[in-house]
């Protein structure tokens, strides 16, 4: 009697794969809910390869992690590393959990990335010994989206619970109006008196600050949050930032979310 033997080609896939895939779709999917959002909001996307670049790699990453050479495998496994470094500044999202456009990338990428790395070094070793998957690595699939999905909707809720307003006639008191919107100020300098008080308004879905750090000033604004600023007396000019969103705060550049306030 003739042993049959499986092709190759139409060999199961090997245990770890499952995972390795769903890793690199995961860390696909954080710049692509970036850029879905940014168009949602209208934003200006001009530099759109910023978040297609990624997600392009880590869908690649998911068709090749699933062949069957250790060469392809081993190239998906390079792929993730690069989503990591082209969209590691998703991870700074995890610390605001009231803001779900910038916290579920960040509980995309990395953590889909390490998913990755790790399940993909289990499906190379066992592609070479011969181990299939199993229903325990999908269950553990289905388990990890049921975790990034329960945590999604929390974030989901929390952003809308936590969306702060000002009261009208507290709002029509203001001496000034700061309008933060497509990652700018909606000026590039201002002028108030000591003492003045500013309503800062975030029109963008997601976290952004009002913030001065000669004068101690750091307000945070969750998305379409507004806020009332109390300015102090100290004359003098100063650098207006938004932290997050702002790569040198002593000196910043063209692409930062800075401005210029001037209290006379």
């Amino acid at each position: 009697m003739t042993e049959t033997t499986i092709p190759a080609a139409d060999a199961p896939p090997s245990r770890g794969t499952h995972l390795a895939t769903l890793g690199l779709l995961m860390a696909a999917s954080g710049p692509i809910v970036l850029l879905a959002a940014s168009l949602l909001w209208g934003l200006d996307t001009g530099d759109a390869a910023f978040f297609v670049v990624p997600a392009v790699l880590g869908l690649v990453g998911a068709v090749l992690i699933r062949r069957r050479r250790t060469a392809w495998k081993v190239i998906a496994l390079v792929l993730a590393v690069l989503v990591a470094g082209a969209a590691f500044w998703t991870a700074f999202g995890l610390a605001e959990p009231a803001s779900i456009f910038d916290f579920v990338p960040g509980l995309l990428v990395l953590p889909g990335v390490l998913l990755a790395l790790v399940a993909g070094i289990v499906s190379i070793r066992s592609a070479k010994q011969g181990r299939p998957v199993g229903n325990g690595e999908r269950r553990a699939a289905v388990a990890i989206l049921g975790v990034v999905g329960l945590l999604a909707i929390v974030s989901a809720v929390m952003t809308v619970a936590g969306r702060e307003t000002v009261d009208t006639d507290l709002a029509a008191d203001a001496d000034l109006v700061v309008d933060l919107e497509d990652f700018e100020f909606d000026q590039a300098s201002y002028d108030v008196t000591g003492g003045d008080t500013v309503l800062v308004k975030n029109a963008d879905p997601f976290v952004h600050t009002f913030t001065i750090e000669e004068l101690g000033i750091d307000v945070d604004l969750g998305p379409s949050s507004e806020k009332l600023v109390d300015l102090p007396t100290e004359p003098g000019t100063y650098i207006l930032i938004c932290e997050p969103h702002t790569s040198d705060p002593d000196d910043p550049g063209e692409d930062d979310m800075a401005a210029e306030l001037t209290i006379g």
